[in-house]
């Protein structure tokens, strides 16, 4: 039956809820200190740890500074301002995959429950979304990026078995708290991400082990769906390799540069814009997720969950950009 009109359900389809009154973080009690170890990684810069005991890190951001990012085993969502972890937000089984800038605060995908929550930067709970302007549910929200005009990208990405259909999706949520269905029928969507002009999104089909380009109208829609780069072009295909072996995160630079998280491979690929590999990360963890730039892209932080079934390990850290003052 219809839900009653709320005069703040400009988010969409279920009323905007307040902060859960239980949750109580307190960042002295939960923060630890800096991880100063570095590892020198066989390809590409020294990575430095800046959390050596991560939860299945995932889905990061920067916003004035800080550096947001998803604890998919803790249900939680971390802050580092360069000097401390702490969480800031936290929901029984959500499983946070992603913290994308929203609005003026943060959109966060719940993987699990399958809900976008709306948080600000302190924490405090602004809203939850669960189904698009045609009051369609959504599975499995992945990752985000903003679109560059408020708003947010997302993938859905259906179910993670190469033998299932492909029910993946992107879904727009603008800045005034649309929610509409963008692109579908993409084989475990995941990883996206906008060009510096915001005229292209690239989209990470997971298990076709290829990164999408869509042309982006000025409403914000989708078409012109085509393959970008096709991993097995860059580094060789391997009939032996693992089927859950692809690409994850996206992450672009102001030159064009699109850097792939190759899930279950330990590695960030980096491509030029006509989609030519130009460098590689190394990364400790073969099931690194996703990267993000600090302000001035000189940094990169990378979020790596060590293991396939166990939320409960993996690392964060930050590297030099290879590539920074590279120019296009």
């Amino acid at each position: 039956m219809p839900r009653a009109p709320n005069p703040r359900a400009r988010f969409g389809q279920r009323p905007l809820t307040p902060a859960h009154a239980g949750i109580r973080i307190s960042l002295l009690a939960a923060a630890f200190l800096l991880a100063a170890a570095s590892t020198a990684s066989a390809d590409g810069p020294a990575l430095t740890t800046i959390n050596p005991d991560s939860a299945y890190p995932e889905g990061p951001t920067v916003v004035d500074g800080v550096l947001y990012y998803a604890e998919m085993g803790n249900d939680r969502v971390m802050r580092f301002d360069g000097e401390i972890n702490a969480p800031v937000w936290k929901r029984k089984r959500c499983g946070p995959t992603t913290v994308a800038p929203f609005d003026g605060g943060l959109a966060v995908l719940c993987h699990r429950e399958e809900i976008v929550a709306v948080i600000g930067a302190d924490g405090s709970e602004i809203g939850i979304i669960d189904r698009d302007r045609d009051g369609r549910h959504f599975a499995n929200p992945n990752a985000g990026t903003s679109d560059r005009k408020g708003g947010v990208y997302f993938s859905s990405s259906g179910s993670f078995s190469p033998s299932d259909r492909a029910t993946g999706a992107i879904l727009h949520l603008d800045a005034a708290g649309t929610l509409t269905r963008a692109a579908e029928g993409i084989h475990y969507a995941n990883g996206v991400a906008v060009s510096p002009d915001g005229g292209t999104l690239f989209a990470s089909e997971h298990l076709g082990r290829r990164v999408l380009a869509f042309d982006i109208a000025a409403d914000g829609t989708l078409s012109g769906r085509r393959t970008f780069v096709a991993l097995d072009d860059l580094v060789g295909a391997d009939p032996a390799r693992s089927w859950e072996v692809g690409p994850d995160g996206l992450n672009i630079d102001r030159d064009g540069n699109l850097i792939i998280a190759e899930y279950g491979a330990g590695r960030l690929l980096i491509v030029d814009r006509n989609g030519t590999l130009v460098a590689t990360i190394a990364v400790p963890e073969r099931y690194v997720t996703a990267s993000a730039f600090d302000a001035e892209e000189t940094r990169l932080f990378i979020t790596a969950p060590a293991s396939l079934m166990d939320p409960s390990r993996g690392a964060v850290y930050e590297t030099p950009w290879p590539l920074a003052g590279a120019g296009p």
